[in-house]
């Protein structure tokens, strides 16, 4: 690898990095107004997605570990943004829904982070198409890179 494509691939990295950062310092600002956390407001928007979900499959989806995301729901339900079930053709399994209210924080927290992502509309949208197509395929490469060491 040249050196000017080394140099590169750092950029890369760091820019991921810094929209990481600033993407959630957004979300953090913007879930505080609505009296969740930004990890309280990403599985919400998960169980959104995916109704009546279990809670490992929600662990999963959101690549965090399961007592991790037990904990959150744990305070969500408290707050009455999540409601447990169990199925009625399945009593031995427990899902999880957005109860009314849940909807409504999402519902509000949409709204705020599309208003907050309006500032991006006059992005090119071709620049765009490449850009996630560029993303992808150094997500995809790196998830192998990172597969291979994991079974070194």
């Amino acid at each position: 690898m040249n050196t000017n494509t080394e140099i590169e691939l750092h950029e890369i990295v760091d820019s991921f990095r810094e929209v990481k950062q600033l993407f959630f310092q957004l979300m953090s600002d913007m879930s505080c107004r609505f009296g969740v956390t930004g990890i309280q407001l990403m599985t919400l928007k998960a169980l959104r997605d995916r109704p009546e979900i279990g809670l490992g499959d929600l662990a999963d989806h959101m690549r965090l570990g399961s007592s991790t995301v037990s904990g959150v729901i744990d305070r969500l339900v408290k707050a009455e943004l999540v409601i447990r079930e169990r199925p009625v053709n399945n009593r031995r399994t427990l899902v999880l829904k957005l109860s009314d209210k849940g909807e409504q924080v999402l519902e509000n927290a949409d709204s705020a982070y599309r208003s907050y992502l309006s500032g991006l509309n006059d992005l090119d949208p071709e620049e765009l198409r490449v850009m996630l197509g560029a993303h992808r395929k150094i997500i995809k490469k790196l998830e192998e890179v990172r597969d291979e060491n994991h079974h070194e």
